[in-house]
């Protein structure tokens, strides 16, 4: 542990500021409710009290770093653990509220900075393993600790709200299915960048799109489709990715033209204008209609913006 620490940049505490803070304040938070019963175990469990909490919450330096890794480790650990687990949960609410009003960021910003604590923390905690002392066992302290945080969430959780709902037309239905049932081919297609930036996105892997195909394959014309947020955005990022194949080569380059061939454009227009426009000015213009609206109706949601970044950053690739 000694010479892993040794080792360490002299502006390391620098680049875990934020992340050891915001994590802090979770644990701090969680912690805080001694009348819960999830609190009450995880402090049995960890052996974490506020108190504890509260004095290494003051890490305020890289010596002050150093000298926690040196002397309480395992707590420190825990407090990375337990900040983390809460951070994705209702529970950190009031903490990223704080944090939001204190640095004075909008949602957007707020979401960023939490991924990327996450992020930081992630790989701290995989280091950290690394040079725990192997008795106790960490790997089983952690899955006791995941497991315990599961079986609340799976208790508490409510039910996600549906964000909006929607009624496609036959035309707009078989769009969306061919959206669908395009993304979810293209890692099969073969090697181009495009389809790595595209393979790369969470929401567009095959096995995210197979529950909202499924819906869909059942789903008729005119018939009301309740979506929660994470939905939309899925079919919004599928919407796009499939105008973009559909209004650009790659298409032939990737020898799919005759596996997806396009609806005609009668059968698809949305507008009468649209009636004489080739498939292809078809297809963009009912994608475009789609995902104006979605940006129309949740202008300010940091999913979504964080999403429509996503698909832009695949223009690059094309």
């Amino acid at each position: 542990m000694s010479d892993w620490l040794d080792a360490l940049p002299a502006d390391f505490y620098e680049q875990l500021a934020h992340s050891l803070s915001l994590h802090g304040m979770a644990c701090a938070e969680l912690l805080g409710r001694p009348h819960d019963a999830l609190p009450r175990q995880l402090a049995a469990l960890t052996g974490l009290t506020a108190a504890h909490v509260a004095e290494l919450n003051t890490i305020a330096s890289h010596a002050q770093l150093l000298t926690a890794l040196r002397t309480q480790p395992r707590a420190l650990y825990d407090v990375l653990l337990l900040g983390r687990l809460t951070l994705d949960t209702s529970l950190a609410a009031p903490v990223l509220a704080y944090v939001q009003r204190q640095m004075q960021i909008n949602a957007t910003q707020l979401h960023a900075l939490k991924t990327y604590c996450l992020e930081l923390s992630g790989a701290f905690l995989t280091t950290l393993e690394q040079h725990l002392p192997a008795e106790p066992s960490v790997s089983l302290h952690r899955l006791r600790v995941e497991a315990l945080f599961s079986k609340y969430v799976a208790t508490h959780s409510a039910p996600t709200p549906a964000a909006a709902t929607i009624r496609f037309s036959e035309a707009q239905l078989q769009l969306v299915r061919l959206a669908l049932l395009l993304v979810h081919s293209l890692p099969d297609a073969g090697e181009h960048p495009f389809l790595t930036a595209v393979a790369a996105l969470p929401a567009l892997r095959p096995v995210a799109l197979e529950p909202m195909m499924a819906r869909l394959s059942e789903l008729q014309p005119a018939q009301e489709l309740a979506l929660t947020l994470a939905e939309l955005v899925q079919l919004y990022q599928a919407m796009q990715v499939c105008g973009m194949v559909f209004v650009s080569e790659v298409l032939e380059k990737l020898g799919l033209g005759s596996v997806f061939p396009t609806v005609p454009a009668e059968e698809m227009a949305a507008t009468p204008a649209a009636s004489t426009a080739s498939n292809r000015q078809a297809v963009g213009e009912m994608v475009s209609g789609f995902t104006r609206w979605v940006q129309h109706t949740f202008p300010d949601e940091p999913a979504l913006q964080v999403a429509r970044a996503q698909v832009l950053g695949l223009a690059d690739a094309l």
